[in-house]
């Protein structure tokens, strides 16, 4: 049995597989194999359902100084005080950030949870995003940048 790593831990061990991750360089397809191998990790969190989950997420943005298109996987876990009451949520997020030109300008903005009492299974939803049109679309341009963060919220 694996031992359960402490959620304020999980950037680093998101940046140590990406690190890790054969081939990841900063793709795209690097990143679903890096977020795969990110999910296998327990973190302390609640028994419920909804306590570790998944986003994708992407669309324009304006909170940098240039106009930017911005694709993320965020997985999201529950923080509980000593009573096991929810306290907070930590996000984890990889995140790549391209120039905005014509071709993203005109793509819609998107966000999709996945959460484990769901119908489909993580590696089924991850597929999907692997094979989402805007993987298409990204292949082709290179990323002004690329972030793993995280924030409480």
């Amino acid at each position: 049995m694996s031992t359960k790593q402490k959620v304020e831990a999980a950037a680093r061990a998101a940046r140590r597989i990406a690190e890790e991750t054969e081939g990841f360089g900063a793709s795209l397809s690097g990143l679903t194999r890096a977020v795969g191998r990110f999910s296998a990790i327990e973190f302390e969190v609640p028994e419920i359902p909804d306590a570790d989950g998944y986003l994708f997420q992407y669309g324009k943005v304006n909170w940098f100084p240039e106009p930017t298109f911005a694709l993320g996987i965020v997985r999201q876990l529950e923080v509980v005080d000593s009573s096991g009451e929810h306290e907070s949520y930590v996000q984890v997020q990889f995140e790549f950030r391209y120039p905005m030109d014509g071709d993203l300008e005109s793509v819609a903005s998107h966000s999709e949870w996945w959460f484990p009492d769901g119908e489909v299974s993580f590696g089924s939803w991850l597929d999907s995003v692997h094979r989402a049109p805007i993987m298409s679309i990204l292949a082709a341009k290179a990323p002004r940048d690329f972030e793993i963060s995280q924030e409480q919220v």
